[in-house]
């Protein structure tokens, strides 16, 4: 297979390149060369814009078109005229473009947003999920019923440079105390290799159509199994692991905390119009051959990287030690501890 990828610099994209190559398919990459100069033996790489420069693409014949970073539906219509003549377009969009996550257990037949009025060249993160969709209409209007739309929930795993999923384990192997939020909340991580290899099997397949991607797989995940899998990643790998402690979600609230920016994936039973984001269904996903390894090896390789240090992009905004034993000790005046 001719496989082109829209980005493939980092993370996700990296990981669908990975795959590819692994898999005997022929690469190439076209992207503005900003987050990746060097590129496995084998991978052509055209700089470019998309924007500007998708002439380059001009009279090359591609099977597919992975584009892992769409986000402006301009951009994604351009594209997707430009290589309308290839095989196939997958597009990673992301749950975020459901009209409502408000419950657990919807599938890819759930509304999308509504993105009239928002300006087609607005990059906020309160209009991330509009523009996804707006991205998905984009690619529809030209590709109709062939288009291959992926819905990914959060993608963690080694490299992630978000660090929300990794915080935990870097948190766990810290020692100590651990504040861990006491909510009943669903969870639901995918690893990035899983994703970027099921991506793959879609394409040499002949897929189309639209898919939520999300784990595992094997069973719903829960806080107390994630946080268990952190602290046993941290062990196996030579760290003393920290002792959690289970805070109340009506304390955490009542003292500021943020959901899902100081504590990374917590999203409270108040927050009643997210209660879906983390728990959508992936039936017809796991129909379509996604399978997702154990956590705990997911764990087990972000802990083989160098735990970045505090001042590193990644741990900005998490909750910091200073504040977490503040919190801990405020705790421990209203909840007796643990027998």
């Amino acid at each position: 297979m001719r496989l082109l990828v829209l980005g493939g610099g980092v993370f996700l994209g990296a990981a669908v390149v990975d795959v590819a190559r692994a898999a005997g398919h022929a690469v190439t990459v076209f992207n503005r060369g900003r987050a990746r100069s060097a590129w496995p033996a084998g991978v052509e790489c055209i700089v470019g814009d998309r924007q500007h420069d998708l002439g380059a693409l001009q009279g090359r014949n591609f099977d597919a078109v992975v584009d892992t970073c769409g986000y402006l539906p301009g951009d994604v219509r351009l594209s997707a005229e430009a290589l309308v003549d290839a095989g196939q377009y997958l597009f990673v969009s992301s749950v975020s473009a459901y009209a409502s996550l408000a419950r657990p257990g919807e599938d890819e037949r759930a509304p999308l947003a509504a993105f009239d009025g928002v300006p087609p060249d607005d990059r906020s993160v309160a209009h991330y999920g509009t523009q996804k969709a707006a991205c998905e209409a984009a690619l529809r209007a030209l590709w109709g019923e062939r288009a291959l739309v992926v819905r990914p929930g959060l993608i963690v795993g080694p490299g992630d440079p978000t660090g929300r999923f990794s915080h935990w384990l870097w948190r766990a192997a810290a020692g100590g105390t651990m504040l861990v939020p006491d909510s009943p909340s669903p969870l639901q991580v995918i690893d990035v290799r899983d994703l970027a290899a099921w991506m793959v099997t879609l394409l040499e397949d002949g897929a189309s159509g639209d898919f939520n991607a999300t784990g595992p797989v094997e069973g719903p995940l829960t806080w107390p199994r994630l946080i268990d899998a952190c602290l046993a990643a941290a062990a196996r790998a030579g760290h003393a692991p920290a002792t959690p402690r289970a805070v109340s979600e009506a304390f955490l609230q009542a003292e500021g905390v943020r959901l899902w920016t100081e504590l990374p994936l917590w999203i409270p039973v108040s927050e009643a119009d997210s209660q879906g984001f983390l728990a959508v269904s992936v039936a017809r996903a796991q129909a379509a051959g996604l399978r997702t390894r154990p956590l705990h090896e997911t764990a087990a390789d972000i802990l083989a990287e160098p735990i970045p240090a505090p001042d590193d992009a990644r741990r900005q905004s998490k909750l910091t030690p200073q504040r977490e034993q503040e919190l801990l000790a405020r705790w421990a005046k209203l909840a007796p501890p643990p027998p």
